[in-house]
């Protein structure tokens, strides 16, 4: 089941899977936007603390994100997916780093409502999730996840040519009244990118900003992101948003 070993930057040991001979498990390789997502947790100034802080992971794959939250301190963190091979795979992970006191793995179909979490954590995280379909039914089960007072985060590359699933995500939050935000530096740039010149480390000057106006608006600024190297390949073009609701806002 397991095959190649890997030790984030982070320190997590990452086992990822053996290809499927049967279908095709994406979840089963690291993603550099989960590898994103968790330097962001570990190194940014505009990263939430998360020591005795609740977590949940969607859509975790290998369990990266999760797991490096946990590695930080949070607790309980529940990393989740809904293929039995994936399951399998992150408890190897969870032993591998010794987390298996902080870190759980659940079941969770984003389509079937029956399988979410009864309890709501403070922090719900994904990344390299939107990559097929329109986004919807992952939003749906993020915002069932997302109580007053939590936040998301999610980490997802770009490729303004073929994004319709984050834009259908951007859609579906600004129909369910969700405030989005984005990561960006003083001028506007989208900052995620594992990759950096000289000048710049991976996060440097960021901050959320609000993503204002109708859900039109918000999708030409998203598809339209501007990276600092435009010369990468999409995938290590990393946008990092970040979601909560408005206080007066009903689940």
């Amino acid at each position: 089941m397991a095959g190649t070993e890997i030790r984030t930057d982070e320190g997590v040991v990452i086992f990822e899977g053996s290809p499927h001979k049967a279908k095709v498990l994406y979840g089963n390789l690291l993603w550099t936007g989960a590898l994103a997502l968790s330097k962001f947790f570990a190194t940014s100034s505009a990263a939430p603390p998360v020591k005795g802080r609740s977590c949940l992971e969607l859509g975790a794959g290998t369990g990266v994100v999760g797991l490096t939250l946990g590695s930080m301190g949070a607790e309980p963190v529940f990393i989740t997916d809904n293929e039995p091979e994936l399951l399998l795979l992150m408890k190897k992970n969870i032993e591998a780093n010794n987390l298996s006191d902080r870190v759980q793995t659940f079941c969770l179909d984003w389509a079937d409502g029956k399988s979410f979490m009864q309890q709501l954590p403070d922090l719900v995280v994904a990344a390299d999730v939107l990559y097929e379909g329109d986004g919807s039914m992952f939003c749906h089960a993020l915002a069932k996840h997302l109580r007053i007072g939590a936040e998301a985060y999610v980490a997802n590359h770009h490729n303004p040519d073929k994004c319709e699933a984050t834009l259908g995500f951007l859609r579906t939050a600004t129909r369910l009244g969700l405030r989005v935000e984005r990561l960006e530096d003083s001028k506007g740039f989208a900052i995620g990118s594992l990759r950096t010149n000289t000048r710049r480390s991976a996060f440097q000057e960021e901050a959320f900003h609000p993503l204002n106006g109708n859900a039109d608006a918000i999708c030409t600024m998203v598809r339209g992101a501007k990276f600092h190297q435009p010369d990468l390949s999409p995938m290590e073009h990393i946008q990092i948003f970040r979601l909560s609701r408005p206080i007066s806002h009903n689940l």
